[in-house]
């Protein structure tokens, strides 16, 4: 495999070309692999965090990064959006990129533009089971699972840390259905997400994902394992992974002390209805 240099001194592997359907679709739109754009944002993470890249000064143009990384300007602009996000570098039209900060915020901000980076999440983090069994909803839980009161889930709780383990993110409660139960008597000792490890063992692919955002106060019981007050602002998100005919494989609920986590969707524009063609 042809390697190359990039701005930031880091020898990279060139990947072979795409099939000429996949390549040729993105290549319409001016866009590379979806994952490329992260591990352009690494790196040049990576080169600001080690002094490369000073606070104060700007980073290449996006013309340069293009022609380092090998990647389309889409690309380029996606990893320093990654940037911007994680509070390390400013951009400003006409004034290039500029270093702010020599590391992350220490908050946790989620970028989601595809079902793929939904699942990003549970990916990029860790969680730490605490505590699991399996369980009769109660009516409560039975209202956030869309499920009947008394029905029987595995239920798995735990608290969610930042990928290098230094700080926790959220509280996290898993629900998964009954039925994949027996598939799952290691889970708490399992590494990566638990809706993959249900995939890979049953057979059977997630095919749509149902994410609930709302703003509440961190129950007591919740608050008192992340080390926060009790009452303290937070974010709840519910998300429900569902099969192909609409059925519930299983749901989370994540609770996000307000000061440890951003959430960022990306929309970009379309045809708006009544639209000329």
């Amino acid at each position: 495999m042809r390697t190359r240099r990039d701005l930031t001194g880091t020898a990279q592997a060139v990947p072979p070309e795409q099939p000429p359907a996949a390549s040729s679709a993105r290549a319409a739109r001016g866009e590379d692999d979806p994952a490329r754009y992260r591990q352009i944002a690494k790196q040049l993470e990576t080169a600001i965090s080690v002094g490369r890249y000073p606070v104060g000064t700007l980073l290449p143009t996006e013309a340069a990064l293009c022609a380092s990384f090998g990647a389309s300007r889409y690309t380029i602009r996606e990893a320093l959006r990654s940037l911007v996000e994680l509070g390390m570098v400013e951009r400003r039209q006409g004034a290039g990129s500029r270093v702010v900060a020599a590391s992350p915020r220490t908050s946790y901000s989620h970028t989601m533009r595809t079902l793929a980076e939904f699942f990003q999440y549970a990916r990029d983090t860790h969680l730490e089971i605490m505590d699991s069994g399996i369980y009769a909803l109660d009516d409560e839980e039975a209202l956030v699972l869309k499920a009947p009161v008394g029905s029987r889930w595995m239920r798995l709780q735990g608290v969610r840390w930042t990928p290098e383990r230094t700080e926790t993110i959220s509280y996290t409660t898993v629900y998964i259905h009954v039925r994949f139960v027996p598939l799952l008597a290691d889970v708490s000792d399992a590494d990566g997400p638990i809706y993959a490890l249900v995939e890979a063992r049953s057979g059977e692919t997630i095919a749509e994902a149902i994410q609930e955002i709302t703003a509440c106060a961190l129950p007591a019981a919740i608050a008192k394992p992340l080390n926060v007050r009790p009452g303290a602002p937070a974010m709840r998100f519910v998300r429900r992974y569902l099969d192909a005919s609409g059925g519930i494989m299983l749901t989370s609920l994540n609770w996000h002390p307000a000061d440890r986590f951003s959430y960022v969707m990306s929309i970009r524009r379309g045809d708006w209805p009544g639209q000329d063609s």
